[in-house]
């Protein structure tokens, strides 16, 4: 009897030292930001989001995906939005929403970058976009259906037609991957841009 419960005890032993040298795989994190892969918008940041656009005018916002989060005094989340100009026939087009929300749960917006995806596929650099009347510049519209394969695809975001289609997909890590599929269906990836959160959540100054 004495032997089994030896045997018994070595065995648990042995399983607890194989879980302790097993690393846990931690989510990236950058500039303090923690990277939230699948985008998956989670009750809490959904909740903040909401509350922060409260009584907002002029532009509706939609939350799409969340990117990250930031523990700071209370907890800043950074959201990719569809955005729509209050105004006639407006285009919607995205936007990263920084949004902060301290320890009582009051929820504000930080900051609002929108993005334009004309030039960020012919720069490669994320900018800001000058939006006019809501209409996204560069031909390009939102649209969430399309489908091309794309290495850490999270989200297909939008579609421009030209001789062919260029798609927009966000990816893992967040960046942006421009997706050229021509007439006969082959695909290539000619555009790629990385979102630094970290600097979409702090406002342009001057």
């Amino acid at each position: 009897m004495k032997k089994w419960i030896a045997i018994v005890l070595l065995a648990v032993m042995l399983l607890s030292l194989a879980a302790c040298g097993q690393k846990k795989e931690e989510p990236a994190a950058v500039g303090g930001w923690t990277l939230n892969d699948s985008g998956e918008l989670s009750a809490e940041a959904k909740a903040a989001f909401d509350k922060a656009m409260e009584g907002l005018m002029g532009v509706n916002y939609t939350p799409v995906a969340l990117l990250g989060t930031q523990l700071v005094s209370g907890t800043n989340y950074s959201i990719l939005a569809e955005a729509t100009v209050v105004y006639p026939d407006a285009q919607p087009y995205y936007a990263v929403v920084t949004v902060y929300e301290d320890l009582q749960g009051k929820a504000e917006i930080r900051n609002i970058a929108a993005l334009d995806l004309g030039k960020i596929a012919e720069s490669g650099e994320v900018v800001s976009a000058d939006v006019e009347n809501g209409q996204l510049l560069g031909g390009w519209t939102v649209d969430r259906d399309g489908s091309v394969e794309v290495e850490d695809a999270v989200l297909h975001l939008a579609s421009q037609v030209v001789s062919g289609t260029n798609h927009c997909v966000l990816c893992k890590g967040w960046t942006l991957k421009f997706v050229y599929e021509n007439l006969e269906g082959k695909t290539e990836v000619t555009q790629s841009a990385a979102l630094d959160i970290a600097g979409l959540s702090q406002p342009v100054e001057g």
